[in-house]
């Protein structure tokens, strides 16, 4: 591997730790933190993909943790804070007797909505300082750049397997 390539993979990766905790301390107005929000963002995306309506239609947790990226606790975790806040509730399955569902209530959505108002005006800030073009050329290759990822890492798994 070339030794720039090294360094700058380096520092993206570098990059990467500084931007999650800004954008979790990006407060300002936001009522949500960051995961919170995400997770929420997942629930109303499913409801949409299933073509049900976006308040009180349920997702899996399972689904949740496994967009999310994070282990079952700490989606437990977020959803029992959002539903302290009564932005979310839970219910049983209908297909599966222990599985748990997440439905967004009209008073999240509400506040999902703000809270997404805020989200697109810090992008739109972004997008002006970086340039438009750049930053969705720079979201096209960080998405190649984990498809790519996964990818060899899973062929290299399958290949250690067989």
């Amino acid at each position: 591997m070339d030794r720039e390539v090294e360094k700058r993979l380096h520092r993206l990766l570098i990059a990467h730790k500084e931007i999650k905790p800004a954008l979790k301390s990006y407060k300002g107005d936001h009522v949500l933190r960051y995961g919170e929000f995400a997770v929420m963002m997942s629930v109303l995306e499913n409801a949409v993909h299933s073509g049900k309506p976006l308040v009180n239609t349920g997702v899996p947790m399972k689904i949740l943790s496994d967009e999310q990226n994070c282990t079952p606790a700490m989606i437990t975790k977020l959803i029992t804070g959002l539903e302290e806040q009564g932005y979310v509730r839970r219910e049983l399955s209908e297909d599966d007797r222990r599985g748990v569902k997440v439905c967004v209530t009209q008073k999240g959505y509400e506040v999902w909505q703000r809270e997404h108002e805020l989200y697109h005006s810090l992008l739109d800030e972004i997008g002006e300082q970086m340039g438009m073009e750049n930053l969705y050329k720079l979201l096209e290759l960080a998405e190649l750049f984990v498809r790519s990822s996964k990818d060899i890492i899973e062929q290299k798994k399958e290949s250690n397997n067989g």
